[in-house]
């Protein structure tokens, strides 16, 4: 839950010519679909709007931001369609630099033809940006006048055959997603790139609901432009896992896969990986009021500017409780780090970045949820121009139906 931007403060009423009718909290029966409008808000301060470094300026800013969202679900036997648009404008008091208005949109669809057979598909789109200072303007935020945009289209499936109680399960899924930045200058065309992803598990039962897990995937990463046309970044990653998936009570559930990744570029020049990855999460909820979730990977990620590639490994705790039935706390950890590898890389970058956050939750009404949070952020990297600390307190409110 890090990060909680989403908006600032009214709700809004919707309309139509058709007859309507409330038809359970939150929704409206449109007479063959429901709709579930919502209203997030947040006022926020941050001390350091552009992540710069100790050295750099720092830009301190109040921020508001308003996130409307509609969502549309129909259901026909035990089929279900679902629509979502959500928008978000940010409005920062003393940095209209930072400013930026984002649209996302889905379509997804969950199908099941018959006990052993189900299929779920999504289509999205996502019309967003990079905070100045992220991304490729990690350490130079504060030169550009305006943060980057950029479209995000894409489309995946994912079929499954196999009964929940049946010994073996199979799972194939596949993926296309594309990255392309609104500006068409050289420094932007060259990140852009799609991704073609194609994989699939085994699950095989040992015993009541422990499972033997193996889990394959293969990704084809193709950039648009080449920086240098002689060492183009296109890549591809191989990747086999095994391990498990439990559920050992009703209180702990989690899985733990570990196995090899292969990541290896068409220009013989660039380096290539080959290692261990991983992947685990665990869930404990001691009290029906009370949950503690612990997750870690390693992965390899596609260069921001500097290297071939990022190896990353990160971990994550958080714990959420409900001291009252309106009232809920949440305290979140995460350390990842982040080496940046290639050839012509003459010095070493390696990264570590720390979050953490407290946030509390109080349900004044059924249709409203205000909330407190507090959110510290640090970057320590052998390149002092991207280490960074910053502090970002706020306000936020949800209003539904």
């Amino acid at each position: 839950m890090f990060y909680r931007i989403s908006g600032l403060a009214a709700f809004c009423f919707l309309g139509t010519s058709s007859p309507v009718v409330a038809q359970e909290a939150g929704r409206i029966d449109m007479q063959g679909f429901d709709l579930i409008p919502s209203l997030s808000t947040d006022m926020l301060y941050i001390d350091n709007v552009t992540y710069a470094s100790e050295e750099s300026a720092h830009i301190t800013s109040w921020v508001g931001i308003i996130s409307p969202q509609i969502k549309a679900v129909s259901g026909f036997g035990t089929n279900e369609l679902e629509f979502v648009y959500r928008g978000e404008r940010g409005e920062y008091f003393s940095s209209p630099a930072d400013n930026y208005t984002d649209h996302f949109v889905h379509v997804a669809g969950n199908f099941e033809m018959d006990r052993r057979n189900r299929f779920t598909t999504k289509l999205g789109f996502e019309d967003g940006h990079d905070q100045r200072g992220r991304q490729f303007s990690s350490g130079f935020g504060n030169q550009l006048n305006q943060v980057d945009t950029y479209k995000k289209p894409g489309v995946s499936a994912t079929y499954e055959f196999g009964s929940v109680s049946s010994p073996g399960r199979v799972e194939l899924r596949a993926g296309y997603e594309e990255l392309d930045y609104d500006n068409d200058s050289q420094a932007y065309l060259i990140r852009d790139r799609s991704y073609t992803k194609v994989g699939g598990q085994f699950f095989y039962r040992l015993a009541g609901r422990t499972h033997l897990v193996l889990d394959a995937s293969h990704q084809q990463i193709d950039y648009d432009v080449a920086a240098d046309p002689q060492s183009p970044l296109d890549n591809q990653e191989d990747r086999v896992l095994a391990g498990f998936t439990w559920e050992s009570t009703a209180a702990t559930t989690g899985f733990a896969k570990v196995g090899y990744k292969q990541k290896s570029f068409d220009a013989p020049g660039r380096e290539s990986f080959e290692g261990i990855d991983w992947e685990a999460g665990l869930t404990w909820q001691p009290r029906t009021y009370s949950e503690i979730e612990l997750a870690t990977g390693a992965d390899t990620r596609e260069t921001n500017g500097e290297g071939d590639y990022i190896r990353s490994q990160d971990y994550r705790i958080s714990w959420r409780h409900a001291w009252l039935t309106r009232f809920s706390t949440t305290m979140a950890l995460a350390h990842e780090q982040n080496d940046y590898e290639g050839a012509e890389i003459t010095t070493a970058r390696n990264d570590d970045v720390t979050r953490a956050q407290l946030a509390a939750d109080y349900q004044f009404r059924r249709w409203l949820q205000v909330g407190v949070f507090y959110e510290f952020s640090q970057r320590d990297s052998t390149r002092e121009l991207v280490s960074f600390d910053r502090n970002v307190v706020g306000i936020t409110t949800k209003v539904t139906l």
